[in-house]
């Protein structure tokens, strides 16, 4: 079909000046279908409100099974087929679950629509590109080392499952829409942890919940499930419920309760309202907080009950069943673990001390020594300028007794080289990501003036595994930390770092460390480059690998014959 003959049939079909990115709901209903029926939102009219905000930023905060995955791909279709010279970017963590997503939920669509199978261009309809009417393009990409999409400019960027995308090349797509009129991004996720991904986008934003008006006594309330379902004959709390008490309750005559009159509030969707709780605050973007009562016809309350005995995790059924924030204390670390830490009062002994230093403009120093009990002692903490280092830690070596120092190789790495090449027992640290046991590996590089080359001792960390190792000891209560005026400085900075789930470049699911929130978090990474240093102690000029607890020794010659220059050294936790 010609340009003019496209141009005249969308005349036609009315959908020519029609239809914009606020009225995308009527396009929808009209021309797409679903299980072989006309679209419709009946039963979800909740996204009617949603599909329309004409906010430049749009944050949705949702539970699963709401069908605003299904909403977030077919408003970006919409929008290329009615909007001339448009152009969307539509992601998902990686590039293969978004050619999926074609594949099995868009691909269908098209199929099932006169009206798209007419408007997309067949020559160029594919698994990561499709070009719908006369220049209107909807691009499919991942977050996970992904490079090439940013290169591509956009008036619209969808992000799907945000938090288990790539944050810094979300960050990154914004410059994709530098120069266009439009701007608009859309973010849609199941929650995690707070202050992270979706949560934290909600917290520089208008944000609206789906109130109820109770048909008994006109009260407006927000549903809330621990609270406000209820269970005949069940009076205890409902996280009590588990696979293997669920047979004797009455859970499919679960309810949703009144907290002002204690009756049946008769769920509707024409006695539900999007109430803003900041209003006075002057923000670009809006994010909608949907639970699982705006789709109170297809959520129902039993399978919400019997759902949450199903999940591995209490906080998974949090997050993908109600929407909300919620992390698992066992994997996290929490204030009673930071108080617990500061319990024991220590003073310094005669005993050599390891040291633990974080770079940046202002350095973070961590000092304190493996006990002979196992534990993680540490005598002290400060703060420094990066000017002020090399003194301060001359200093602190005196006066603790110091023989190693682990110190973050960046971004200081020419005051790093330094320290470095004035001791001896002064390790570069790098982190690296790897999916094994092995917690660090280290490597000797001597000085070769000619060649240009410095010496150089480098550690190489296990980014995740060490962080797991320290949150451990956390928890056992292995390790303790002297009094300090540092220690609201300090508890900060421990919380501040979370463990969460995350797609790797290969498209498996892993869990990583990263920071939340906009605290610092130096910190923890300088008392993890000191538990470091104190598996290093006994590895000072490259002397008593084996008694660090390291790999055989005869696997060390053979890698020292391979490389005779680089000496590699991992320490497996446990392994001795």
């Amino acid at each position: 079909m010609s340009i003019l003959e496209t141009s005249l049939a969308r005349m036609k079909s009315g959908a020519y000046n029609q239809y914009n990115l606020t009225n995308l709901d009527e396009w929808l209903t009209k021309y797409t279908r679903l299980n072989g029926k006309p679209y419709s939102f009946k039963d979800r009219e909740f996204q009617i409100d949603i599909i329309r905000d004409p906010s430049k930023t749009q944050i949705v905060m949702k539970p699963a099974q709401t069908g605003l995955s299904e909403l977030s791909y077919r408003f970006a279709v919409a929008a290329c087929c009615c909007m001339d010279n448009f152009s969307c970017i539509y992601t998902f963590p990686t590039a293969t679950d978004a050619q999926n997503n074609n594949r099995t939920r868009i691909n269908p669509m098209i199929a099932d629509s006169e009206e798209l199978k007419r408007l997309v261009d067949p020559e160029l309809n594919n698994s990561e590109i499709k070009k719908f009417g006369k220049n209107s393009f909807l691009y499919f990409k991942g977050t996970v080392a992904e490079t090439n999409a940013l290169s591509t400019p956009a008036d619209m960027v969808i992000h799907d499952e945000v938090d288990k995308s790539d944050p810094d090349v979300l960050t990154t797509y914004v410059s994709r829409l530098q120069d266009k009129p439009t701007k608009m991004r859309r973010l849609f996720s199941t929650p995690t942890i707070a202050n992270f991904g979706i949560h934290k986008e909600t917290l520089t934003a208008t944000r609206k919940f789906h109130f109820v008006k109770c048909e008994n006594c006109n009260h407006w309330f927000l549903p809330d499930y621990f609270n406000d379902v209820k269970i005949p004959g069940w009076d205890k709390p409902l996280t009590e419920i588990t696979k293997q008490n669920l047979h004797l309750i009455r859970y499919e005559e679960a309810w949703l309760c009144c907290p002002k009159c204690g009756l049946d509030p008769n769920i509707d969707h024409t006695r539900m309202q999007w109430v803003t709780e900041n209003p006075d605050e002057n923000h670009h973007a809006t994010a909608w907080m949907v639970s699982p009562f705006s789709a109170h016809r297809r959520i129902l309350l039993k399978n919400l009950v019997k759902n949450s005995t199903e999940y591995r995790k209490f906080s998974e059924f949090k997050n993908q069943a109600l929407g909300i924030v919620a992390e698992e204390e066992t994997e996290a670390i929490t204030e009673t673990d930071i108080d617990n830490l500061q319990s024991m009062p220590l003073t310094p002994d005669a005993n050599i001390c390891q040291m633990g230093v974080d770079m940046g403009v202002t350095c973070t120093i961590t000092v304190g020594r493996e006990l002979e009990t196992g534990e993680l002692a540490v005598f002290h903490r400060e703060r420094c300028r990066y000017t002020d280092l090399l003194e301060r830690m001359q200093i602190l070596k005196i006066q603790y007794n110091v023989s190693v120092q682990v110190v973050d190789s960046g971004p200081l790495f020419d005051l790093v080289t330094q320290i470095c090449n004035l001791s001896p027992n002064a390790w570069g640290a790098n982190y690296v990501q790897k999916q094994d046991p092995v917690l660090f590996t280290v490597r000797e590089e001597k000085q070769v003036p000619e060649e240009g080359k410095l010496g150089f001792q480098a550690v190489n960390i296990n980014r995740t595994a060490a962080f797991d190792t320290l949150l451990e000891m956390i928890k056992r209560k292995q390790v303790l930390i002297s009094s300090s005026e540092e220690n609201a400085i300090f508890k900060k900075h421990m919380l501040c770092m979370k463990r969460v789930a995350k797609f790797t470049r290969h498209g498996e699911l892993t869990h990583v460390w990263v920071k939340t929130g906009d605290e610092e978090d130096h910190y923890h990474h300088s008392l993890l480059y000191l538990m470091v240093a104190t598996k290093l102690r006994h590895t000072a000029s490259g002397v008593g690998f084996a008694a660090a607890g390291m790999l055989p020794i005869a696997l060390m010659k053979a890698k020292r014959a391979k490389n005779p220059e680089n000496r590699l050294n991992p320490y497996i936790p446990g392994l001795r």
